[in-house]
This record gives structure tokens, sequence and C-alpha cells, in this order.
């Protein structure tokens, strides 16, 4: 596994500069915070980077979709979402 450092630039920023990327990458909860979510999330931004693809995260501005809350069975407070 390479430890390459990739830096993977916010859509935001992007879109204030006037550049639109081929693919926006949804990263999500797991693969933001859970471990094992962590490797295949940064194993995805490798590949698109060693292909290169131009893509972009949300980064800050991207929110929780509640999915966690299901598959832990809490189905209420999934659909419940703001």
């Amino acid at each position: 596994m390479s430890n390459e450092h990739i830096e993977v630039p916010f859509m935001a920023d992007l879109a204030a500069q006037g550049i639109q990327p081929e693919v926006l990458f949804w990263v999500g909860c797991a693969g933001s915070f859970d471990q094992r979510a962590q490797k295949v999330t940064k194993a995805f931004a490798r590949i698109l980077h060693h292909v290169g693809i131009k893509f972009a995260i949300l980064g800050p501005e991207e929110t929780c979709t509640g999915d966690p809350a299901r598959r832990a069975g809490n189905e209420f407070c999934f659909r419940c979402k703001p």
C-alpha cells in the first residue's frame, strides 16, 4: 500500500475558481469516520488520482445521510433525519 500524500480538493474551492471536476466523490459518514471504511475511501482516491481523473469532495459541506443509524437498526432515527 502506498503512503503517498494526495491533495483532495473541496468542491467549493474548485467552484470558486470556476473549475468543474469530472467526479464528485461522496465520501459519506462511514468513509469519513470508520477506520475500515477509511481504507476504502483512501484507496478509491488513490485510484482516481492514478488514472488521472479530476475529482473533488464536498468536505465540510457533506452531511450525514443517516445510513449509520439505519445499519445500527434505528430505522426511526434514519427516517426522521431533518
